[in-house]
Parts: C-alpha cells; sequence; structure tokens
C-alpha cells in the first residue's frame, strides 16, 4: 500500500501537469500508458499551457481507481486516468483523453 492516498497523488501529479513538470508526470505513467501517450492512443498532442484542473469523477473498479479529470487552458481537455497501486506507489496505468 503506498504511504500517499490516491487522490493525493492524483492531485500531485496534475499539479505537474500545470507547471509543466514532465519529468514528474512521466514518472507516474506506467510503461503501457507511456505507450499509449507515445503512440497517440491518449489522443494527446502537443502540450497545451494549462491553468486550471477539476476532478469531476472518482470510481473504482476493482484494483483500479479511474479519474475523470477537466483541464482548462489554451485547450481545455478532459482525461481518464486509470490509477492503480504498483510496487507500493500509485501509477497511472492507462491514460485516455477527450477533446
Amino acid at each position: 500500500m503506498p504511504d500517499t492516498e490516491v487522490e493525493q497523488a492524483v492531485k500531485e501529479n496534475c499539479q505537474a501537469l500545470l507547471i509543466g513538470d514532465l519529468m514528474r508526470v512521466m514518472n507516474d505513467l506506467t510503461p503501457e500508458a507511456m505507450a499509449q501517450v507515445m503512440s497517440g492512443g491518449g489522443n494527446m498532442g502537443a502540450m497545451p499551457a494549462l491553468r486550471s484542473f477539476d476532478i469531476q469523477s472518482h470510481d473504482v473498479e476493482g484494483d483500479d481507481h479511474v479519474f475523470k479529470i477537466k483541464f482548462e487552458g489554451d485547450q481545455d481537455f478532459t482525461a481518464i486516468a486509470t490509477w492503480r497501486d504498483i510496487g507500493g506507489a500509485w501509477k497511472i496505468a492507462a491514460l485516455a483523453v477527450e477533446q
């Protein structure tokens, strides 16, 4: 079990995204989620400048915590991030983006 609550890990990741700390964001991705982002499967293009985020929902599906997060900035989008306890740390196991 991670030391941090999953909600705290999500908020820290979102804050890192807002300030452009992409190394922190990428550190939270599993190799599978990273492959989704790199292949465009997450539907992510160039990273827009972001101003804010709002966690719209948090659903638990077995061991997974699925968060729907709306980001606002130069381009608004919604991320659907599946977080999972992997080796005692919260990691993004899957990621999809809706425009």
